[in-house]
């Protein structure tokens, strides 16, 4: 028997929303989003290997078709390869 654990139900995203760091390095698409954070997929190994469980990053979200981006605190809660699960926060970033 499995027990979901999560808060907030996971909404797999059907537009292309890439995610990039403060530096303008890219993360990676998200793929999924949720009430409490978003998975991030596809970006380059080395960069998610330059981010570390437990950091405290600023994304901007960019959604090229819409011509919008968000800006948002996350702190990152699982690196597997090009793979980010990050979990959003306020207040300033720590790095």
């Amino acid at each position: 028997m499995s027990l979901e654990r999560r808060q907030f139900p996971r909404l797999q995203l059907s537009e292309d929303a890439i995610a990039v760091d403060a530096n303008g390095r890219e993360l990676g698409k998200v793929v999924l989003a949720g009430g409490g954070g978003m998975q991030i997929t596809g970006g380059s190994a080395a960069v998610a290997a330059s981010v570390k469980v437990g950091d405290q990053i600023r994304v901007t979200i960019m959604e090229p078709k819409a011509q919008t981006s968000n800006t948002i605190d996350v702190i990152v809660r699982h690196v597997a390869g090009p793979v980010l699960g990050v979990e959003f926060v306020t207040g300033e970033p720590s790095n």
